[in-house]
C-alpha cells in the first residue's frame, strides 16, 4: 500500500474519533442542560446515549442516569445505576459517593437494613463530607429501626464530624433522653390493661381525649340498659340483648387504648426525629 493512501486512512481513522467525540460531548453538554432545566427523563435518555456511543467515563455517566432517576422518585432504578456506577468507579472516591447515593435511595424506599448493609461496602478512604453522610445514614436508618443506642451513637460521631459546637450534643442527648421514655411513658400494653379496668382510662393514659370519653360514655351506656332490661325482666334477657354490643364496645375499647398508645410512640417518635435531624444539619 501506497504511503499515500496510509496516511490519508490515519487521517480518516483520526478525523472520525474527533467526531465521534464532539457528537458525545454535545450529547453530554446538551443532557447536563435538561437536568439543570428539571427536565430528567429527557436528560437520562440522552445520557444513556452517550453512554451507548462510548463515553470513556462510564463511572461518571452512569452516576449522572442515576441522578436523573432520582429526581424522579425512581428509588429502584436509580439505585441500580449508582450500583453500576460503583462497579465502573475509577477512583476510591467515586466508589464511595456511589455506595452513599445508593444507601440514600435504600432509605428513601424505607428499606433500611440494606441501607445499613451498603455502608459495609465503603472503604477506608473517605473524604469528611462522604464520612458524614455515612454516618448519617447510619444515625437514620437506626432510628427508624428503633435501635435507639445505635442511632444516638452514630448521630453523635456525624456532630463531631461536622465540628459542632457543645450545645448540639446537649441538645442532641436531651432528645434522645425523650425517645428512650415514650415506650415507657405510652406503654400500649398498660393502655390495654388500664382500659380493661376502667373502659377509657387507656385513651386518657396516651391523651386521646375524645376517643376515651367516647369509650366510657358508650360502655357506661350499656352497663346501665343490661341494669334497666335486668330490673324489669331477667339476667338472661340483659345477657341475649346486650352482651354482644358491650362486648364488641367494651373489648374494641381495649384495642383502641393500644393503638392509640401506639400511634402516640410513633408521633413523639417523628416529632423527636424532626428536631434531631434539624440539630445536625
Amino acid at each position: 500500500m501506497k504511503p499515500s493512501i496510509i496516511f490519508t486512512l490515519i487521517i480518516s481513522l483520526l478525523a472520525a474519533q474527533a467526531g465521534k467525540a464532539q457528537t458525545i460531548s454535545n450529547i453530554i453538554n446538551f443532557a447536563d442542560e435538561q437536568f439543570a432545566a428539571g427536565n430528567y427523563e429527557i436528560a437520562s435518555l440522552e445520557y444513556n446515549r452517550a453512554y451507548f456511543l462510548g463515553f470513556e467515563k462510564r463511572d461518571e455517566l452512569l452516576y449522572k442516569i442515576a441522578g436523573c432517576y432520582f429526581q424522579q422518585h425512581n428509588y429502584n432504578m436509580a439505585g441500580n445505576f449508582y450500583d453500576k456506577a460503583y462497579q465502573y468507579a475509577s477512583t476510591d472516591s467515586i466508589a464511595n459517593e456511589a455506595i452513599l447515593a445508593k444507601a440514600l435511595c435504600m432509605l428513601m424506599n424505607e428499606s433500611y437494613v440494606v441501607a445499613l448493609a451498603e455502608l459495609y461496602n465503603l472503604n477506608d478512604t473517605q473524604i469528611n463530607n462522604q464520612l458524614f453522610q455515612s454516618q448519617l445514614i447510619n444515625a437514620i436508618a437506626n432510628y427508624h429501626l428503633e435501635n435507639d443506642s445505635a442511632s444516638h451513637l452514630a448521630f453523635t460521631q456525624a456532630l463531631k464530624t461536622s465540628n459542632a459546637p457543645d450545645s448540639a450534643f446537649t441538645l442532641l442527648d436531651r432528645e434522645f433522653e425523650k425517645v428512650y421514655r415514650y415506650r415507657k411513658r405510652y406503654n400500649p400494653l398498660r393502655a390495654y390493661i388500664f382500659s380493661a379496668i376502667l373502659p377509657g382510662s387507656g385513651q386518657f393514659a396516651s391523651g386521646a381525649y375524645h376517643d376515651g370519653i367516647n369509650s366510657f360514655v358508650l360502655v357506661a351506656a350499656l352497663a346501665g340498659i343490661s341494669i334497666r332490661i335486668m330490673s324489669l325482666y331477667s339476667f338472661w334477657d340483659a345477657a341475649v340483648a346486650i352482651l354482644p354490643w358491650a362486648q364488641r364496645y367494651y373489648i374494641g375499647g381495649m384495642e383502641g387504648a393500644e393503638e392509640s398508645a401506639i400511634q402516640k410512640i410513633e408521633t413523639e417518635r417523628y416529632n423527636s426525629y424532626l428536631q434531631i435531624i434539624e440539630i445536625t444539619n
